[in-house]
């Protein structure tokens, strides 16, 4: 808040502003949903994620010792979950919401210190998501595919639900899931079937490209029934180039779908992580420092609006390669940086006897 106060051109005094983001009363779901009603992008492919907010003390809201895929390990933090609509070319925020550990929604002195209404309970991660799914159906958005990591589709229910809603889904599993090959006796979970297939089954398969060139890995599917499924689903096996490491993916796409389709789909969520960077590092997403749920909320949503906003920009640019705000922000830099020197006139004259007198080179 301090940083948006000072970028003011009329600046109201700070505590006004730190009492509308933190404690003014208007809801932020109505803003979500106006958020929804302008993307531009009405299909695509849904990737429900979470994403950590380190923190150093206890006492902001949901903050706890949980892992977190931002620290790469169990740390101190918030954790949101979030859905994003990846359309064509762009992602585009849906929904956001603070996971809120038992420790928080079972201690009454915490959740009156934290503002938490009485409405708010418990829920798991995957219900929430679970919900955001449902509210990007009910507000119009086509939803062709559901993507999400091993913590979601490890969990059965979670996908019933996305079955229940009539959804095609790719889903990353643990490699610990047990299920069942056409044909077999008994359940074996993925990892092992996966070592018993010959290296001939095995194909190179290029999902996208990145920043350091193609994006490939070796694959191979097969058709499998998981527990509690009444019908065969893919399993989708991923192999690293280099270092071997493997990962699995659950589908439900068509019986006839082809490898090729199979990645594409599960591989698809690649492209979010440049958006909490650009979320985190140029927008300030994680860096709230108020301690009320309601204040949490706000920051999450104006984050979310400030983020739709650049993106249209971005929209309404020619058909030539968009930059990313990293490149943005060096441009920016730079631009100040010849400002300042060209109204500075000891620097002016400092490069100008620079340029006269050159240093010797030994």
């Amino acid at each position: 808040m301090q940083a948006m106060h000072g970028r003011l051109s009329e600046p109201i005094h700070y505590q006004a502003l730190q009492h509308f983001v933190t404690h003014s009363p208007w809801p932020d779901q109505p803003l979500w949903d106006r958020v929804s009603a302008v993307l531009p992008d009405r299909r695509g492919i849904l990737a429900i994620d979470d994403t950590g907010l380190p923190k150093q003390g206890r006492h902001s809201v949901g903050v706890k010792r949980q892992y977190s895929g931002t620290l790469g390990k169990t740390g101190n933090c918030q954790v949101a979950v979030t859905s994003l609509l990846i359309g064509q070319p762009l992602v585009w925020p849906v929904r956001c919401e603070l996971y809120l550990p038992r420790d928080w929604t079972d201690d009454a002195a915490r959740r009156a210190t934290a503002g938490l209404p009485s409405r708010v309970r418990f829920r798991e991660k995957w219900r929430i998501a679970l919900g955001q799914v449902r509210a990007a159906l009910k507000r119009g958005l086509h939803v062709t595919a559901v993507v999400a990591d091993a913590d979601y589709g490890s969990t059965t229910a979670f996908r019933l639900g996305l079955e229940r809603l009539g959804l095609r889904y790719a889903l990353a599993i643990r490699s610990n899931l047990r299920v069942w090959a056409v044909g077999a006796r008994q359940a074996r979970t993925v990892a092992d079937l996966a070592k018993r297939l010959p290296a001939r089954q095995w194909r190179r398969v290029c999902w996208g490209h990145g920043t350091k060139g193609p994006l490939a890995a070796r694959f191979v599917a097969l058709r499998v029934r998981p527990w509690r499924s009444r019908g065969e689903r893919w399993l989708l096996c991923e192999r690293s180039v280099v270092r071997d490491e493997r990962k699995y993916y659950l589908l439900n796409l068509d019986a006839t779908a082809s490898l090729q389709t199979l990645v594409t789909v599960a591989r698809s969520r690649w492209p979010i992580e440049q958006q909490y960077r650009d979320l985190k590092d140029e927008l300030g997403w994680d860096h709230f420092e108020g301690r009320t749920f309601r204040g949490w909320n706000h920051h999450a949503v104006l984050t979310a609006i400030a983020f739709v906003f650049l993106q249209l920009e971005r929209r309404r640019a020619s058909d030539d390669p968009r930059p990313t705000f990293p490149q943005v922000r060096l441009w920016v830099r730079e631009i100040m940086a010849v400002l300042y020197i060209a109204s500075n006139r000891k620097l002016l004259n400092l490069l100008a006897d620079f340029q006269r007198n050159p240093p010797l080179r030994i």
